[in-house]
């Protein structure tokens, strides 16, 4: 695909997943996967996010036209049927709440395998998390 191309995130996303042989979270998509912590490879599917993407209904970026997907994978181009606008619709970026322990404040982060430092903008504390 071109640069310009305008993209529309989904509001579906993947279940979240431990590997099989290091027990660490699993990147947020289907199909092969390869763990981060351990490199075991995994083959992941779920109808139900499958099912989900194609009946999704996403609005085009160029006008008010509402477009069912009917794509089962992440990220896939559409067309719009009213405007021919090309975009793309994007996998949702998953993002998990932790507590800051010092200050309780809470912090929507990214989640990603094993384990991160976390410096809280509130009190500055300086905390790990794991996933």
């Amino acid at each position: 695909m071109s640069e310009g191309i305008k993209e529309v995130e989904s509001k579906v996303a993947p279940p979240t997943i431990q590997c099989p042989s290091c027990d660490s979270m699993l990147p947020h998509k289907l199909g092969e996967v390869t763990c981060s912590v351990c490199k075991a490879v995994s083959r992941i599917d779920h109808k139900p996010t499958r099912d989900s993407w194609v009946d999704e209904k996403v609005s085009c970026p160029d006008c008010p036209k509402i477009l069912r997907v009917g794509v089962d994978e992440r990220p896939c181009a559409l067309r719009c049927s009213s405007c021919s606008s090309v975009f793309k619709v994007v996998p949702k970026v998953v993002k998990v709440e932790v507590s800051c322990p010092s200050c309780e404040r809470q912090l929507r982060i990214r989640p990603r395998p094993g384990k991160r430092r976390i410096n809280c903008p509130a009190c500055s504390e300086s905390f790990h998390v794991t996933f």
